[in-house]
């Protein structure tokens, strides 16, 4: 125990240090935050209370900061509450969450948060009808500063989209007096399946819902203009709803630039729907029937293609055993990486215990259902530090294993440069943000990798006595190989094209991938606290919660993808709109 027998305030008379006085008699100096304060009379606790509160003030995040100052004024009396807007997202994505776990808050009387009858009009800005939100995009426009000066640079996005699994089911919506549950894929979508049904009165019940998502590629917009309820979409269903898209968002003010998916059938088929007659060539690129002057350029998301790339190297005489890759008279096995990994934590190295694989482990290579799903996972096996080991294991049938890893290691890092430091933070050039239109990836992409998998063809087509079963399964699939060849010609012309205007300095390869709309699965299945597939009419409520709550909802940490680390929302005192 001890006295505090001075204080030394600051400038903001905020007190951090204090001398005191121990019971032999000594004294030292200490900050405030190595003290524990005995309570003893009421006027010592309010005292105690006000210089715990400042101390949280000036050590806390500002977050903690804003949310003591709101508490500290909601409890004032006989003036009404003006709550800020970061706290009113911060509710909002609460609420979201877990409507139970938000008025269980708010009635313990443990903090005073505004009532969901507050919160409402925020969260509920629009109709929740499928299709096309105007409302929704007039917002986006508002919120980005489209129309304003300097905004150029902004218009330019990316139209990605994807389907998600939903409760089937239908249901009544109060609002709009209709029942919600059957599918809508646009109007001309909805015509032609109309004409199918030949007699059948009502539409099917969706199964899944595609979502259309915009995302900047020189702005940090990721934001969902529209769902469409579908029973899996198929590819002229998506060709219908796309291009509807594209009409709906560039008559906004917007260039839409790519259109950016996974590689399932129905993707590549809506791909190949734009392919000249006759042409035996891949399909990258169309015009832009709403500005024949632009083109519009066909990603498949590269997360996507890493795991694939890493299923066929798994099946490759291991697991399932569908495949048997085999590239310069040498087989790519799975079983040299079980041979590596039992070489690098065994006790036969000359330095046991010091890990060459050290971020690879068991479930690395022993791959469950939903394992495979995860992005990092592929990554990290199709890296650089995989391929150091396999050279320095000293094994002369991996050398073509080794070769494999290595380009496939610098393909995701051409595509995946997310900062503008991030090649010196992880010493490798090729994620260097890319600044000109003679970079040395764009080369290095359509010579060096593509030719990579054309010379592999070529050996396999040339070896003689093998059937063509057998052929094709020395090689990567064909899915997979027409989602590469598509990839790489597609943003190595448009990111030349970009990167040729005068007014961009920069880009950020990592812009062309989907990641944001996962993580926007990921949100929409956690909200409600149930974790679980939500229904049409669920869905189209969460996306206005969403899109409110901004950064302050965060998506599941054991996702299929890796967002940027965001441990706190950000801080936006933007006014926030409401419903009238």
């Amino acid at each position: 125990m001890a006295e505090v027998i001075k204080v030394y305030p600051g400038k903001d008379d905020l007190v951090r240090v204090v001398d005191i006085n121990f019971a032999d008699g000594t004294n030292a100096k200490k900050p405030v935050t190595k003290l524990i304060l005995l309570m003893k009379t009421k006027q010592e606790k309010s005292c105690i209370y006000r210089l715990e509160v400042k101390t949280i003030l000036m050590t806390e995040t500002f977050q903690r900061r804003l949310l003591w100052e709101q508490q500290k004024l909601s409890n004032e009396k006989g003036k009404q509450m003006r709550w800020h807007p970061a706290i009113i997202r911060w509710c909002i994505a609460l609420q979201n969450r877990s409507a139970s776990a938000y008025n269980l808050m708010r009635e313990t009387g443990f903090l005073r948060l505004p009532h969901p009858r507050t919160l409402h009009p925020y969260s509920h800005f629009a109709d929740t009808a499928s299709g096309f939100c105007p409302e929704m995009l007039q917002r986006i426009v508002s919120d980005i500063g489209l129309n304003k000066e300097n905004s150029e640079l902004k218009k330019d996005v990316s139209l990605m989209f994807d389907e998600m699994k939903i409760k089937s089911g239908l249901g009544f919506s109060s609002r709009s007096g209709q029942i919600v549950g059957f599918t809508d894929v646009g109007t001309l979508g909805n015509e032609i399946n109309t004409r199918r049904c030949k007699g059948e009165e009502e539409p099917p019940v969706a199964t899944h819902v595609l979502v259309l998502m915009l995302r900047g590629i020189f702005c940090k917009l990721h934001a969902p203009v529209g769902y469409c309820p579908t029973k899996g979409a198929s590819s002229d269903e998506l060709f219908s709803c796309l291009w509807e898209a594209v009409e709906y968002v560039e008559t906004a003010g917007f260039r839409v630039r790519a259109f950016i998916s996974d590689g399932a059938s129905p993707n590549r088929k809506f791909y190949r729907l734009h392919s000249t007659p006759g042409s035996t060539s891949i399909t990258y690129v169309t015009h832009n029937e709403i500005d024949p002057t632009r083109n519009i350029y066909f990603i498949c998301d590269v997360s996507h293609l890493m795991k694939t790339t890493r299923n066929n190297f798994e099946n490759s005489n291991y697991h399932y055993k569908t495949r048997h890759l085999h590239y310069n008279k040498m087989d790519i096995k799975w079983t040299y990486l079980l041979e590596l990994y039992n070489w690098d934590t065994g006790l036969d190295r000359y330095s046991p215990g010091l890990r060459r694989l050290h971020k690879i482990s068991y479930e690395h290579l022993h791959l469950t259902p939903s394992l495979r799903m995860r992005v990092y996972m592929a990554v990290q096996v199709l890296s650089s530090t995989v391929a150091n080991a396999l050279e320095c294991h000293g094994q002369y049938y991996t050398a073509s294993t080794a070769k494999f890893i290595r380009m496939f290691d610098t393909f995701f890092d051409c595509l995946n440069v997310s900062r503008l430091h991030q090649d010196s933070h992880s010493l490798k050039p090729a994620l260097a943000p890319y600044r000109s239109s003679d970079d040395w990836r764009f080369k290095w992409l359509k010579e060096d990798f593509l030719g990579f998998l054309d010379e592999w063809e070529t050996q396999v087509n040339n070896l003689d006595n093998v059937s063509k079963s057998e052929k094709q399964k020395m090689l990567l699939s064909r899915e997979t190989q027409e989602g590469l060849r598509i990839t790489v010609n597609s943003f190595v012309d448009l990111a030349s094209e970009l990167l040729s205007r005068p007014d961009v300095d920069f880009l950020l390869s990592e812009k062309f991938n989907q990641d944001p709309l996962e993580q926007y699965f990921s949100k929409q299945r956690g909200a409600g606290g149930t974790c679980d597939n939500p229904t049409v009419a669920q869905f189209g409520q969460n996306m206005q919660a969403l899109y409110v709550a901004s950064s302050c909802a965060k998506a599941s940490k054991r996702g299929n993808c890796r967002g940027p680390d965001e441990r706190s929302c950000m801080l936006d005192d933007t006014p926030l709109p409401r419903r009238r």
